[in-house]
């Protein structure tokens, strides 16, 4: 692991270890993660599933229990200990993004959720990926869109300090048009991502972010859409 990916992964061990002292085990919308992933109809019991960017595994996890072979890696070293702890006998371990310390055509199937966004060098990641998949094999993601994440960050946190850790935000179009030049066919799937997490987010909007609870985000055009949920295939 080169220096760079040392220091994120001091920063994100440090986020883990943040988030557990204060009973905080999970950073995505696991709900609709699940959801997307049951719509695809895309995973099959003979195939063989990556997930980079696991956190504590719990998509692992479920994905485990359901018959699944499935593994899971993550840069933080807290995160992977704790899930280990967690869940017990799943294949977690320790991992950079842009690093996949696997063969050529390993998987059928690379899940990933909120990380995209994370990776600084995004075209390293995207190149790996498409390296250890299988051809015909299926990246199947979700980040941030770009539009609303901006604006969602920005009044959160009152800076633009999102640019720190969200360097690999996309619309749309860049997506489509970035993983294209990784040899990737890319689709969009929308979904409707209000539950119980994202309310609780909502909450220190006050008034303003009880109006999400009656927005379908599904039935809205792909622009609108809080995240970009993709069925990325190799081509």
């Amino acid at each position: 692991m080169d220096k760079d990916l040392k220091k994120q992964q001091e920063i994100y061990d440090k986020s883990w270890r943040r988030g557990f002292e204060t009973g905080r085990e999970e950073f995505g919308n696991l709900q609709t993660n699940l959801e997307f992933l049951a719509k695809t109809n895309l995973l099959q019991p003979n195939h063989r599933i990556l997930e980079i960017g696991c956190g504590i595994g719990s998509v692992v996890f479920e994905l485990n229990r359901q018959g699944h072979d499935i593994i899971g890696r993550d840069i933080s070293r807290e995160a992977i200990t704790y899930g280990l702890k967690k869940y017990g006998d799943i294949n977690l371990d320790v991992q950079a993004a842009e690093e996949l310390q696997f063969e050529n055509e390993t998987f059928d199937i690379v899940l990933s959720f909120d990380l995209f966004e994370h990776i600084a060098q995004v075209d390293r990641h995207t190149s790996e990926v498409f390296r250890v998949l299988r051809p015909g094999g299926y990246y199947l993601f979700q980040t941030p869109n770009k539009y609303s994440n901006i604006i969602f960050e920005t009044l959160q946190t009152r800076t633009l300090r999102w640019r720190h850790y969200h360097p690999s935000l996309h619309s749309p179009g860049q997506l489509r048009r970035r993983l294209s030049r990784h040899g990737f066919e890319a689709r969009f799937v929308k979904m409707n991502p209000i539950n119980e997490f994202t309310l609780k987010k909502l909450k220190k909007f006050g008034p303003i972010g009880n109006i999400f609870k009656h927005i379908n985000f599904g039935r809205l055009p792909l622009i609108l859409q809080t995240n970009l949920y993709v069925i990325a295939r190799k081509q």
